[in-house]
């Protein structure tokens, strides 16, 4: 058994502050991207022990947690510039997704930058993408919000209503030996 419980853990993510503390870890998360496991684990644990009126709250607090970080990013980038980033992750710069990042913000604007952050890759390239174009970074943070909101709120959603989602969280179904 590992250092941490089901019981144990359950009984943390299940307290009304843990939801902060997911907002805290997500906001971290964009400058210790090795955090990523950690945050979705505890966000689907935290979803499942709330249970269904309160999953969009948690979802809303990994939001909230990955807007402010990615703010921080983008204030990053306009203090060192975006050659900075392109410096450390040329690779970023050279991949095909990145063309076709390019393509995305430059037909769709907003709505496209909003929809790549739902998707499950990190966002550093989509800010950079976004900054490039000249996106202002209310726009640049509004969408990545609601990209992300949209993400953790559907990933909320299947954790709380699939049938057996850790249902050791909920304290239901039978002990595997």
């Amino acid at each position: 058994m590992g250092l941490l419980s089901m019981s144990s853990l359950k009984s943390q993510v299940s307290k009304p502050y843990f939801p902060l503390v997911i907002f805290a870890l997500a906001t971290a998360n964009t400058f210790a991207v090795f955090l990523s496991g950690l945050v979705t684990t505890l966000f689907v644990s935290t979803c499942v022990a709330v249970g269904k009126k309160r999953f969009a709250f948690v979802a809303l607090c990994n939001a909230l947690g990955a807007t402010c970080g990615f703010a921080l990013f983008a204030a990053l980038l306009e203090a060192r510039g975006t050659d900075w980033f392109r410096e450390r992750y040329p690779e970023v710069f050279a991949s095909k997704h990145w063309a076709r990042g390019e393509e995305v913000v430059a037909v769709f604007g907003w709505p496209g930058v909003a929809g790549l952050s739902a998707m499950p890759f990190p966002l550093h390239p989509l800010v950079v993408l976004g900054v490039l174009a000249g996106m202002k970074k209310r726009a640049l943070l509004s969408a990545l919000f609601l990209g992300r909101f949209t993400k953790y709120l559907a990933f909320g959603w299947v954790a709380t209503n699939s049938p057996g989602a850790l249902r050791r969280l909920r304290g239901g179904g039978e002990k595997r030996t």
